[in-house]
């Protein structure tokens, strides 16, 4: 199943602690994965070398969480700004194929996704929850609200025309959604 990051934590809340998000994820996910892909989109020095790795995570768990969480510190100190990254965790080796990696983040934290079992994703909640972070932290696809495009200028009217849609999240849509 996929599940969808709520940005209203990682996008519309400033004090959110993002780096800390994504690391208590990529490690607990780490449990259920084989293989690895890193790259820094944008390295916070031409001096950074490589900006790329992959490769198998060691077998043993707790080695592998180690080295997912060190994996992590990496990009998020060598990335500018630190959110820009990719990283792909899954259980199968990572190849071309237009498949969704277990944690799948291709560069901005928007665009990044988990394919979990519900049984991991709930323990994925657990996780998130002793660290402080909300449950809620992601969702399952398909929950996204989409309306008619909102506002009443020209551009507003034309984009409802042509069929344009604003989407929220569950958490943005609760703080959003015109009262009843």
């Amino acid at each position: 199943m996929l599940y969808l990051p709520e940005l209203y934590y990682l996008q519309d809340q400033p004090d959110f602690p993002l780096s800390r998000a994504i690391e208590v994820t990529a490690v607990t996910v780490s449990r259920w994965c084989a293989w690895y892909e890193a790259r820094l989109i944008a390295p916070a020095s031409k001096s950074i070398t490589p900006i790329q790795k992959s490769g198998q995570l060691p077998a043993e768990l707790q080695a592998r969480q180690e080295f997912v969480g060190d994996l992590v510190a990496w990009i998020l100190t060598s990335s500018n700004p630190p959110e820009l990254f990719t990283l792909l965790l899954d259980d199968q080796a990572l190849s071309k194929q237009d498949r969704v990696a277990r944690f799948d983040h291709h560069d901005d934290t928007c665009c990044w996704v988990l394919n979990l079992l519900p049984e991991q994703f709930t323990e994925l909640q657990l996780a998130w929850q002793a660290q402080g972070l909300p449950a809620d932290l992601f969702y399952p696809e398909g929950m996204e609200i989409c309306v008619p495009y909102p506002g009443k200028s020209w551009r507003a009217r034309l984009l409802r025309r042509l069929g344009g849609q604003r989407c929220y999240t569950p958490k943005q849509w609760e703080r959003e959604k015109p009262s009843s």
